[in-house]
């Protein structure tokens, strides 16, 4: 039996975070002793095998909605506070210029606010294997790592090459602290690609699961005619793109209404973009909801209008379910992994409005090519079966074909 401890945000929301919640369970299920270490939010939404332990590290954390029965707070005796040499460093490198500054300021938080913290807690158990999931835990993680002798890795869930813009301090970091990691998992050959920088890493491309227990049965009376989307509202999911593509068919096809299920800070500039083109009775938010499958089982497509995924989540569980899918060709290479266009889906290139509502429309004239992609959908669930993919992923962060 290992001991895996996964360093994650938050299990508050989010397909990367349901994704390692059942991942987790899987580990527990096989013998193995887990933590989850969350390091913002001790939040916790999905539900986990009850032999896994929830741990908090984040010192301050906001507490609404927190339930100390599925999540301890670590409270470190130490108070991390900027040290002398710190500012001295800090203070050198504002006297260097703008970059040299954005570098070290950026430095000195991910280390009091998450690596310092991270470090005080997995110094406790030097046996652990520990694996982080997505950029700042990732760089925590290998910037506490800096003084232990744990196997450690990260892992990948997003289009790493362009989450962040040329110049971030996070990349940099990435390049300073990753070479620590002993190994890294990746949904697609694009991200791993793109480190170039780590040649003595073992480097693994194992692709997202579906999670079958749970989603309905594909559907197979007359679909609703409403379109639909679950995710985050961030600037990468890029819905605005989606609302002007939903506008153009809906000026052929009147009786189709769009739905998205999700939260985020965009949510009040896509209310607004909804309304300035007169679509307040045809597009409709919905909360983040764990049954967003079953509600949307006999809907008449889901479309992904992402600009960047690693693999996205909700267009694996959409395929899942036999909805008709519509997905740009968004960077990360997740969509063209998984879709054969005009197979299992419709692949359209990215931020191209005019190909992406020309596809909708393509599936609502037809319903034969609908019921087509449907039945091919489905096939996902056996390609991406949890047991095999989570069997990849233990190999890995225990090394066992190293």
């Amino acid at each position: 039996m290992k001991h895996i401890i996964i360093v994650i945000h938050t299990l508050a929301v989010g397909g990367a975070e349901r994704r390692i919640s059942t991942a987790a369970g899987y580990f527990a299920a096989a013998g193995h002793r887990v933590t989850i270490l969350l390091i913002d939010n001790p939040v916790v939404d999905f539900p986990l095998n009850p032999a896994i332990k929830v741990v908090c590290v984040n010192q301050n954390p906001q507490s609404v909605g927190y339930d100390p029965e599925k999540c301890e707070l670590f409270k470190s005796e130490k108070t991390y506070k900027t040290s002398f040499a710190d500012k001295l460093r800090l203070r050198a490198a504002r006297l260097k210029g703008s970059e040299s500054a954005a570098f070290a300021e950026t430095e000195m938080f991910v280390k009091y606010r998450y690596a310092l913290p991270l470090y005080d807690y997995i110094k406790q158990f030097p046996d652990a294997v520990i694996i982080s999931f997505m950029t700042v835990p990732n760089i925590s993680l290998m910037m506490a790592a800096q003084n232990i002798g744990n196997r450690v890795l990260f892992g990948d869930c997003t289009d790493v090459a362009n989450e962040y813009p040329a110049g971030s301090p996070y990349n940099a970091l990435r390049k300073k602290y990753y070479r620590r990691a002993d190994a890294a998992l990746f949904q697609t050959p694009a991200q791993k690609d793109y480190y170039t920088f780590l040649p003595g890493t073992k480097k693994y491309v194992i692709p997202n699961f579906v999670k079958s227990d749970g989603l309905p049965s594909r559907y197979e009376g007359e679909r609703r005619k409403e379109i639909v989307t679950f995710c985050r509202l961030n600037k990468a999911k890029n819905l605005p793109l989606l609302i002007d593509a939903f506008a153009l068919l809906n000026k052929d096809y009147p009786d189709y209404t769009l739905a998205i299920y999700g939260e985020g800070s965009l949510k009040g500039e896509l209310l607004k973009k909804i309304s300035s083109l007169g679509l307040e009775n045809k597009a409709t938010f919905y909360d983040f909801d764990l049954n967003v499958h079953s509600k949307i089982s006999d809907a008449a497509m889901f479309v992904s209008s992402s600009d960047r995924e690693g693999i996205s989540n909700s267009m694996l569980e959409a395929l899942a379910i036999g909805l008709p899918c519509v997905c740009t060709d968004c960077a990360g290479g997740g969509a063209r992994m998984m879709i054969e266009d005009h197979v299992n889906g419709l692949l359209v290139p990215m931020r191209d409005v005019n190909a992406l509502a020309s596809a909708m429309k393509e599936i609502a004239a037809d319903p034969a090519l609908a019921q087509k992609l449907s039945q091919n959908a489905v096939k996902i669930r056996q390609r991406l079966e949890p047991d095999k993919i989570c069997g990849e992923m233990l190999s890995a962060i225990l090394g066992e074909n190293e």
